[in-house]
């Protein structure tokens, strides 16, 4: 028996999209917020997956792209709670939607209700990023003017300043997969951190400085050459963003979601990875409370490389599993 519409594992679909596409400056706002609200204990996530996946219906959660839907959450949650008015969330979208007309970045004229059911013209259903950009070169979409509304709201009412949001959006942008190599690296030269890695992750990148006190539980996995292991998160987008930051677009799409849990060796293939069929191809579920990372094999002829230089051959594919590290002669010499 299948579950709800948001549980896509095992579900038919079609080709994964593998194009990157940036976050606009919106969305990491939005990204900010839900952090920072979350982190506050003003609500939590498992409340707002319980929006984005049971208050929203198929059709809404299939059209309602991602940093939009997490807006919707955060406006549902902190109503519902009374944190703040739906007059006050009106009041502000209403300011919020004059001060783009006056700038002539007219919004698309939906009442506040609509926000939550209109989606306008939407180019697809995979989290991409729709083209979205913050200098005024179109108009903005519903769920721009939302975001602003409840960013000035949120300040307003003290539950975090502009510092604290400009604070958080640096530290996501400074969460890359370049951290993740350095930790990649370092198991593959060190045994005792190898051992240390497996037990126990974040205490691991506590010793190379990078702070997961405040992530969710990361466990590290190693693929061997008997042994390969996958990461999706086939009900949500559960993520080790401490260690490779925010996730690709594709690791949200529905597609990746669901085929990865019935056709991994497909989906590793349209990755170009090929895997001996003697290999044993396992696959892990991210969720809300443990997310997953994999330490890949470290390439032969390799011996004797430095650290730094072993972290070229990481990447960020490789540590999601869907890829292996590079090969060495790969590297300029």
């Amino acid at each position: 028996m299948r579950g709800h519409h948001h549980d896509l594992g095992g579900r038919e679909e079609g080709p994964i999209d593998r194009r990157e596409h940036p976050v606009s400056l919106y969305q990491q706002r939005a990204d900010a917020m839900v952090m920072l609200l979350v982190g506050r204990g003003f609500y939590t996530l498992d409340e707002a997956r319980r929006v984005a996946e049971w208050d929203l219906s198929e059709a809404e959660y299939r059209e309602i792209p991602y940093y939009d839907r997490w807006l919707v959450q955060a406006r549902h949650i902190m109503t519902e709670r009374g944190h703040i008015a739906a007059a006050d969330v009106e009041a502000a979208v209403h300011a919020a939607r004059a001060r783009a007309a006056a700038d002539g970045d007219a919004a698309l004229a939906l009442p506040v209700a609509a926000i939550h059911s209109d989606h306008g013209d939407r180019r697809d259903h995979n989290d991409h990023d729709h083209g979205l950009d913050d200098d005024g070169a179109r108009p903005l979409t519903e769920y721009e003017i939302l975001e602003e509304a409840l960013r000035e709201l949120f300040i307003a009412k003290g539950f975090f300043t502009a510092a604290d949001l400009q604070a958080t959006v640096a530290d996501t942008e400074s969460r890359t997969p370049a951290l993740g190599a350095r930790f990649v690296a370092r198991a593959w030269t060190d045994p005792r951190f190898f051992a240390l890695a497996l037990d126990d992750a974040r205490a691991a990148a506590a010793e190379l400085g990078i702070d997961m006190a405040k992530a969710v539980p990361t466990r590290a996995i190693a693929n061997t050459p008997g042994r390969h292991h996958i990461v999706v998160c086939s009900l949500c987008s559960c993520y080790p963003r401490p260690l490779l930051g925010p996730p690709p677009a594709w690791y949200k799409s529905r597609a990746y979601r669901a085929r990865t849990v019935i056709d991994p060796r497909g989906v590793l293939r349209e990755f170009g990875t090929e895997l001996p069929a003697t290999t044993e191809v396992r696959v892990v579920d991210s969720t809300a409370d443990l997310r997953y990372f994999v330490i890949p094999e470290r390439p032969a002829g390799t011996a004797g490389w430095t650290p730094e230089r072993l972290a070229e051959l990481v990447t960020r594919d490789s540590m999601i599993g869907v890829g292996r590290a590079r090969d060495p002669g790969s590297l300029a010499a």
